[in-house]
């Protein structure tokens, strides 16, 4: 599924797919957001809704270290 950007006269971004119109005036860089998204999309990503953990810590503590090396609270 290709996605396609058009640019509009006002300066927006139209972001359709051959299944339809998917954003129709929104910004260049929302219009890229939204490219990349629909692009994993179809190659099998799927939403958790949890956020990525950092790839130095497999227990998600990399920010914690941080905040011990620096003394922030």
């Amino acid at each position: 599924m290709p996605v396609t950007k058009r640019r509009l006269k006002n300066g927006k971004v139209r972001v359709s797919t051959p299944g339809g119109v998917k954003a129709k005036a929104t910004t260049p860089a929302k219009a890229a957001a939204q490219e990349r998204l629909l692009n994993a999309v179809e190659h099998g990503w799927k939403p958790t809704g949890k956020k990525a953990k950092h790839h130095s810590a497999n227990d998600g503590s990399f920010l914690a270290a941080l905040k011990k090396k620096f003394g922030v609270d």
